[in-house]
Formats: C-alpha cells, sequence, structure tokens
C-alpha cells in the first residue's frame, strides 16, 4: 500500500471515529418533553428557547421539546395522563389537578406575576369589577387560566359569579373587538400578550383587575410526583439549564429579542408594532420581588391567597372543591441545588 493510501485510510477511519462519537453522545441525550399552556411558540418561554439554542440542555445531556397546549387545563391534563414529562401551566390549574387525585410536585416559578388581566375600553363606564354585575365578561377560553382569575375578580368585588355572564370572545383578535363595539361584551379577560393587540386595532383599554387578584401568583413548572421521586438530579440538570436560559436573555435582551424574531416570529409577535413592548412585558414577569434571592423559588404565601378565593362561591362555583395541602405540592429544592455552583455570569456571557 502506498503511503497516500495509508494516509487516506488513517484520514477516513478518524472520520469514522468522530462520526461514531458524535452519534453515540447524540443517542445519549435523555430526551426531556414538555407542554405550556400556550397554544403556540410565545416569548413567555424564552428561557425554553434559549437553553434550546445556547445548548444549555445538551451541556445538561438533555435533549428538551416543546410542546403547545389549549390552556392551562389542557397542559395540566397532557402532564398528568403522562403524556409528557413536564408541563408550565397555571397555579390554579395545578392545585386543579392535585385535588382531582394526579400527584404533582411544581418545582419551578416560572412567572411571577399573574399574567391574565380584565380590561374594559377606556371610555367605558364601568369603572370597576362591581359594576360588571349583570353584565357580559368576554374570554379566550372557557378552560384558560383567565376563567379562575376572573371568578376570583368577580368575588373580589362583592358579586357572585353568576352575576357576570362570561362567553368566549377571540384572542384579543377582530373578534374580540367586534364584540366590545357591537355590545356583546362589556369587558374582556385574557392573556396581558392578547390585550397588547386591541390598541393597534382602536381599542384602548384600561385594567379593572382587583389588587389583590393580580398579585396572584403566575405559571408554574410541574412534574408529576413519580418524576421527582425517581430522577430529582435529572430535574436538577434540567432547571440549572433553564436558568441559564432565563440569565441569558435577561442579561442579554437585544440579542434575546432578536433571536426570538428572527427564529421564533411567532413567538415574539414578528414584525408586529407591539412586539417591542410586548417582551418588556415578558421580562416583567420574569422580574422576582426583592424577597426572592434565588430565582425560581416560590412564595408560598401568594398561591395560599390564591387557593383561599378559588374556595370562594358555593357548590360547582367553587374553582376549588377545597383546600390542598402546598406544603406537598412547592418545593424549592431542585432549583436550590440548581443554584448551587452555578456560574450565572458565564452562562450570561457565553
Amino acid at each position: 500500500m502506498l503511503k497516500t493510501d495509508i494516509l487516506k485510510a488513517g484520514v477516513m477511519g478518524a472520520a469514522m471515529s468522530l462520526v461514531m462519537t458524535f452519534g453515540a453522545a447524540a443517542q445519549d441525550l435523555v430526551k426531556f418533553n414538555g407542554v405550556t399552556a400556550q397554544g403556540g411558540p410565545t416569548a413567555q418561554v424564552f428561557p425554553i428557547f434559549i437553553a434550546i439554542e445556547k445548548g444549555f440542555y445538551k451541556d445538561e445531556g438533555l435533549d428538551v421539546t416543546l410542546n403547545y397546549s389549549k390552556g392551562s387545563s389542557d397542559a395540566a391534563r397532557q402532564l398528568a395522563a403522562g403524556n409528557v414529562d413536564w408541563g408550565i401551566f397555571s397555579s390554579a390549574a395545578t392545585m386543579q389537578t392535585v385535588q382531582r387525585g394526579f400527584p404533582l410536585k411544581s418545582i419551578m416559578q416560572i412567572y411571577y406575576p399573574d399574567t391574565f388581566d380584565v380590561v374594559v375600553p377606556a371610555e367605558s363606564d364601568v369603572k370597576t369589577m362591581a359594576d360588571m354585575k349583570g353584565k357580559t365578561l368576554g374570554l379566550s377560553d372557557l378552560a384558560g387560566g383567565e376563567v379562575p382569575m376572573s371568578r376570583a375578580s368577580i368575588i373580589e368585588a362583592g358579586l357572585k359569579p353568576m352575576d357576570v355572564r362570561m362567553v368566549v370572545a377571540g384572542e384579543g383578535d377582530p373578534t374580540t373587538v367586534r364584540s366590545f363595539t357591537e355590545g356583546r361584551i362589556q369587558a374582556y379577560a385574557g392573556a396581558k400578550r392578547d390585550l397588547l393587540l386591541l390598541a393597534p386595532q382602536g381599542i384602548k383599554a384600561r385594567s379593572i383587575t382587583p389588587p389583590a387578584i393580580a398579585a396572584f401568583p403566575g405559571d408554574a413548572l410541574s412534574v408529576r410526583a413519580e418524576t421527582y421521586d425517581k430522577d430529582p438530579e435529572l430535574l436538577v440538570k434540567f432547571i440549572r439549564a433553564t436558568i441559564k436560559g432565563w440569565a441569558w436573555g435577561m442579561a442579554n435582551s437585544d440579542a434575546a429579542f432578536e433571536l426570538l424574531k428572527t427564529k421564533y416570529a411567532a413567538a415574539s409577535l414578528g414584525n408586529n408594532p407591539v412586539a417591542p413592548e410586548y417582551w418588556a412585558l415578558v421580562k416583567t414577569y420574569y422580574t422576582a420581588p426583592a424577597s426572592v434571592t434565588k430565582h425560581g423559588t416560590f412564595i408560598p404565601a401568594a398561591w395560599k391567597t390564591y387557593m383561599d378565593y378559588l374556595q370562594l362561591g358555593e357548590g360547582e362555583q367553587k374553582a376549588l372543591a377545597g383546600p390542598v395541602d402546598l406544603a406537598t405540592i412547592l418545593t424549592d429544592d431542585i432549583v436550590v441545588k440548581a443554584w448551587d455552583g452555578l456560574d450565572i455570569k458565564a452562562a450570561q456571557a457565553q
């Protein structure tokens, strides 16, 4: 054999070895699939997208896929049924699912403030939620996270749930606008993202959500109790990478927004005029109160307040039939372990 042939054989052998090595590495990644309450890609889960794009999950040996659902109730059902490994959905859906006999563990607070609001047109005679007695409230989804929040708002205003009629009225789209202009609804409850879309369509809105309700906790990341018991170290890896995604996005705001606009246009609202405003809103979801020293840990008092409101009403009016044991649902230990030894500055600079 000529020297050139020997050299070619060596190079090809090395190349095949590299291919086999990388192939094995790819196969070694643990698939860890999740679902969000959002019906499609949204900047509200930007830490997930960033962690995928920056390779933070891969660094932890994970192959993460995000799926989408028809709202918090549907996302919680998907998790409870074992169709996914983790889910991001409302605190109300978490408590309701546990009460129905499906043990979940919430391991990370994703949004700190609630992401829903109740609004009316700026010129409306409705000044507070109490003025909605005998009127109609539009919703984006009768099974969405805005439903328990709306009911709590009604009760906080001194009304009964049946005092306000609830109907589906779009998602901040032309259907919502027509519902307002044609008098089918007098107020609208939905995700704050959807509410941003009203102004460009000619409806300047103002909030009538009672202050006590506005302080409710936002969505959390949950897993089945069996997953938590079986492999907590896998959860630590997942949460550590997710925290890195959050840290990079918050520290590199312009670059993160540009990435979302180019690779996840639907998530960032693309070229919509309110896209920058939406990105600014999303960042407020991920800004924890000063009392939180490790991002992702819970504020149990906020959950307790929400749980108390969910039990108000009579019979089927109650969003929650009784109290749930929050101490068995909420746990900070995964987030705390994920932060242990984490070089957050290095993640921000990557």
